[in-house]
């Protein structure tokens, strides 16, 4: 009697470990996808969609109805053909649309198309190339089959309506001077509502464009350093705020200080809705300064009067102390800010990644680099920027195949993830589900987090097992994120980074590798987190 009830009470203890996400629906096992570009879409409308983009197959969208159920497949051969060279930079919906924006090179001319499809039927509505860039050099372009990816586009959607906006890189253009570019707003129904280009502010010629933001229909706010070269390795120059307002033909220009000389290298910009604000996360250097300080930023910018409010430090010490905890004490926290997620009452978190570049010079060949994505944590502010929880998440990851750069995981959230050769089982990702962290990832089994013990790399992913953290925690414990593992099933992995979560709905729909003895084969889960 005593070991029935101690069965049951382990039985009971065991559900709970795995009852963050309950299983909605689940669709059979289908081939694993191995290439090409992927990214999942839940639409207003219930509808689920994959999108699938490959140089042999064009594109193909896979419907699910709101039951889960499949409903239709449409394939369709896009005008440019070819994805040499390509670049995606944006799959989002708008007006019930399906909106792909993808850049592609065309006899080294970067181009830009919007492909878009009807969220109910599939059917194409529209198919167009919107702008182009300079023309590449013989000298810019590599004698191989394919070009590198385009990187003259950028593109940004206000997460509140489905207004967007569209940068241009337009270097030595007959209607910009150097180092110039242009930006274009468009709403819902794809109608252009302002157009300008970059005209240089006060006495700086050239400028590094780092991100934008676009609020609603009103205006589309750029970031930007603005410099003169006085040197090769010498900039002199500031951190500009671009504005281009609805209907607008012209952008005002303010610049705006940064501390102790830095030079702004790369950055993400966020509107909080609650206070009215921009947040400018970014990275920085000091020229001719040895050490180097820390370079993460993040400064808080009035967008209507122009100028930063605020500069903030913030270096995660809590994981910096945690790592050497762990690690031992020379093992400083070196990891950079990699997004920053907004809650619904103005506060905000920070994820960081230890990005690691590993290069290679072989002899008599291309030089290639490999990334090592080490240590995560997640620093979370209230809305007037105190620290109110922080998180340390030990991990070691190696890709040989994809190039990450900074603020990569942020960019990823908009465009889609790359399939080429088990890359995208690794890195991780997160949800912020009312307000509450969860982070997501594949891992080796071994990986405990304890104090001393050696972070075991994931160099085989489907050997691996995908986990769920919940951050608020110093050392947050993971559990299995698909729980239990079936009866015949040895690991179970998915890829977190193609996945969409509807807030309205509270399901998260990802996909799913499953590994037995016999094989591996994919599907299509939809979870449910549970209060």
């Amino acid at each position: 009697m005593k070991a029935t009830i101690l069965s049951c009470l382990l039985a009971l203890l065991q559900a709970i470990a795995f009852a963050q996400f309950k299983t909605v629906a689940e669709t059979p096992l289908f081939k694993e996808p191995e290439s090409g570009f992927a990214k999942l879409l839940q639409l207003k409308n219930g509808n689920t969609v994959v999108v699938h983009l490959s140089n042999r197959n064009g594109i193909n969208l896979t419907f699910y109805d709101p039951q889960h159920k499949l409903s239709l497949n449409k394939h369709h051969d896009p005008i440019f053909q070819k994805l040499r060279g390509a670049r995606v930079n944006g799959i989002f919906e708008a007006d019930g649309s399906i909106v792909m924006l993808i850049s592609e090179v065309e006899e080294r001319t970067p181009s830009l198309y919007r492909i878009v499809f009807d969220g109910l039927t599939g059917n194409l509505q529209r198919e167009e190339k919107i702008a182009e860039a300079e023309k590449f050099q013989f000298m810019d372009v590599r004698w191989i089959p394919e070009f590198d990816p385009v990187n003259s586009f950028a593109v940004s959607k206000d997460p509140a309506s489905d207004n967007y906006a569209v940068f241009i890189r337009r270097n030595r253009n007959e209607f910009a001077d150097k180092n110039q570019m242009e930006v274009v707003m468009y709403n819902g129904q794809h109608q252009e509502t302002s157009r300008a280009f970059y005209q240089p502010p006060y006495k700086y010629t050239s400028l590094n464009y780092l991100d934008m933001a676009v609020l609603g229909e009103d205006r589309v706010c750029i970031l930007g350093f603005a410099y003169n070269q006085i040197a090769t390795s010498d900039r002199e120059g500031q951190l500009v705020l671009l504005s281009l307002v609805k209907g607008g033909r012209k952008m005002t220009a303010e610049l705006l200080d940064l501390p102790d000389n830095r030079i702004a290298d790369s950055a993400i910009v966020r509107f909080n809705p609650v206070t009215k604000k921009l947040m400018l996360l970014g990275t920085a250097h000091i020229e001719d300064t040895n050490p180097q300080p820390y370079s993460g930023f993040l400064a808080i910018i009035d967008p209507l009067k122009g100028k930063t409010e605020q500069f903030l430090d913030i270096y995660p010490s809590e994981a910096d102390a945690e790592k050497k905890k762990l690690f031992g004490p020379k093992q400083s926290y070196t990891g950079t800010p990699q997004d920053l997620i907004l809650h619904t009452d103005g506060s905000y978190s920070i994820v960081y990644e230890e990005l690691n570049p590993e290069k290679h010079q072989p002899l008599n060949g291309q030089a290639y680099t490999y990334y090592n994505l080490d240590n995560m944590a997640i620093s979370t502010f209230d809305a007037g920027h105190k620290l109110t929880s922080s998180s340390f998440i030990p991990k070691k990851q190696y890709l040989k195949n994809t190039a990450y750069s900074s603020f990569y995981l942020a960019h990823r959230g908009l465009s889609a993830q790359q399939f080429i050769l088990g890359d995208q089982y690794r890195s991780f990702s997160y949800l912020n589900i009312k307000d509450r962290m969860y982070i997501l990832m594949n891992d080796a089994e071994q990986n405990k987090g304890t104090a001393g013990a050696e972070v075991v790399q994931l160099k085989v992913p489907s050997n691996g097992q995908a986990y769920i953290y919940t951050a608020g925690t110093t050392t947050p414990a993971r559990t299995p994120f698909f729980g239990k593992l079936k009866k015949d099933e040895t690991h179970a992995l998915s890829v977190f980074n193609i996945a969409d979560y509807n807030s309205e709905r509270n399901v998260y729909v990802t996909l799913k590798l499953e590994v037995t003895a016999k094989g591996k084969g994919a599907k299509l889960v939809w979870l449910a987190p549970e209060e």
